[in-house]
């Protein structure tokens, strides 16, 4: 399994934000006249034709119910504003190349993200703050050329990273095409139900634009439930030229102004202009490894579930050098970081070991008692384990000793203890 696909499947139990959009209600509209296509041969048509558009703007809206009113608690009042993107609301974006502009407005204020290719502005009204990243030289080179910037771009790229959720997950899932109105386009949609008996996802709907062929909304729904957990896209969509003032950001009246200079990890750096890197970051995939080769090369006890009542499928080591560079103090302590996944597709269940010393670990599990949906631990079998449980997947943590476990999966809570209660 690709390393890619991992990530997007971690991701899915603790997915954090998506924009909205009504595909029920463009369903109950009606079909359209475009040609027929299987799942196929839309997809085919997202990869070869959706990239070749160089500029999308329009309205968008989101909703976010992956927590329901516990989210409120996770938003936190007066941050930097992009916190606010957790929650339901809409806005309007605009995209060209390396440029990007997003307004938002939600319940907890207006927020306004601005990157001209060089830098990135982010505007809080809630917190009065206007904020400017600036980008080291080196990386101001690399994206005039085109290069490393596509990272913080994708940050905001509403369509590719619909793109990428079709892609990656389309091969665990069953496929269906019909068609609707979606954003005012006559639009294509794709329905994927996971395969996996054992997962609380029930289905993904994306639809796709039907000259164009790029993704406009996408839902994601329980099994079992038919309004979206969450949602994310397009209302309005727009492929015209975009001005180029509507990149160019002045601070509101009254704004408190904060200029950062944005400091790369030294790596990073280095290979940011080595083509050989690059063309190795894109091409390369990681090999599973068994459990006795992730145990010999993480240089610490790997903690491993007893039975067999999902299939362990590969482990992967991240060398400490790389989870430093990611700047989290809990993966990031100086120790391997090993993945371990067991199941299949949607049904699948991750987990994230570390080590950290007992000072840190002391700070880290104080740290996770103040989270709201957290709160204390509970027993799962003989860990005590923080846990929280959401409509679309479920995550526990706990430690061991010195070792961190983090276990996340998209199958409900119960299967989840039932795993972890055996980890040993």
């Amino acid at each position: 399994m690709q390393r890619k696909r991992i990530v997007i499947l971690i991701a899915a139990v603790v997915v954090v934000a998506a924009l909205s959009a009504g595909i029920a209600a463009a369903r109950a509209q009606g079909g359209s006249d475009l040609p027929s296509l299987t799942p196929a041969e839309l997809l085919a048509k997202v990869a070869e034709t959706a990239p070749k558009t160089a500029t999308v703007s329009g309205d968008v809206t989101w909703t976010n119910d992956l927590l329901g009113p516990m989210g409120m608690l996770l938003a936190p009042a007066g941050g930097p504003g992009l916190s606010s993107l957790l929650q339901s609301g809409s806005g309007r974006v605009w995209m060209d190349d390396t440029k990007v502009r997003l307004e938002s407005q939600t319940a907890r204020g207006d927020t306004a993200l601005v990157m001209d290719g060089t830098s990135l502005w982010v505007y809080s009204s809630q917190a009065g703050t206007a904020t400017e990243y600036v980008l080291p030289a080196k990386a101001d080179t690399a994206i005039a050329d085109g290069g490393s910037s596509q990272g913080t771009t994708n940050a905001v790229d509403l369509p590719g990273k619909i793109q990428d959720f079709i892609t990656e997950l389309a091969p665990d899932a069953t496929l269906t095409v019909d068609q609707v109105e979606a954003a005012g386009r006559a639009a294509y949609l794709l329905t994927m139900t996971p395969t996996a008996a054992n997962t609380v996802v029930g289905s993904a709907q994306v639809a796709i634009d039907g000259v164009t062929f790029v993704p406009l909304q996408v839902q994601v729904f329980a099994k079992g439930d038919t309004k979206p957990v969450l949602s994310a896209g397009f209302t309005r969509v727009s492929y015209d030229p975009i001005a180029a003032s509507v990149f160019e950001f002045s601070p509101p009246e009254g704004a408190k102004v904060e200029h950062t200079y944005v400091r790369l990890p030294d790596r990073l750096m280095a290979g940011m202009h080595s083509d050989a890197a690059k063309t190795a970051a894109d091409t390369e995939e990681p090999t599973p490894l068994t459990l006795a080769e992730a145990q010999a090369k993480a240089g610490f006890t790997v903690l491993t579930p007893a039975g067999d009542a999902l299939p362990f499928k590969g482990a992967y080591v991240i060398p400490a050098r790389d989870a430093a560079t990611s700047g989290s103090p809990t993966l990031g302590g100086g120790a391997p970081v090993v993945i371990l996944h067991y199941g299949e597709g949607f049904g699948s269940v991750f987990l994230v070991e570390t080590t950290i010393p007992a000072a840190d670990l002391s700070k880290v599990t104080t740290d996770l008692a103040k989270v709201p949906v957290l709160g204390t631990t509970t027993p799962v079998g003989p860990h005590a384990v923080y846990q929280v449980g959401t409509r679309l997947g479920s995550a526990m943590a706990f430690a061991e000793n010195e070792t961190v476990v983090i276990a996340a999966g998209t199958v409900s809570q119960a299967d989840l203890a039932a795993l972890v209660a055996g980890i040993k």
